[in-house]
């Protein structure tokens, strides 16, 4: 493989990446953290655990 196309890949891991953990493309959780590493893996969980509550609210709130 080309060092250009090394390049190219990293550049584009490297966006996905961002992505992830800005929160603007949704991974299930084992794939996102295959992505950013263990070492970001903590965003990931924090971003994955205010979701599931924030579902839970919007659920009871539309209920009543």
């Amino acid at each position: 493989m080309p060092m250009s196309e090394r390049l190219d890949a990293a550049r584009i891991l490297s966006r996905y990446r961002r992505m992830v953990l800005l929160g603007r493309a949704r991974l299930p959780l084992d794939a996102a953290r295959r992505l950013v590493g263990p070492d970001c893996a903590y965003h990931l969980y924090f971003r994955h655990a205010s979701a599931r509550a924030g579902l839970k609210r919007r659920r009871r709130r539309s209920r009543h």
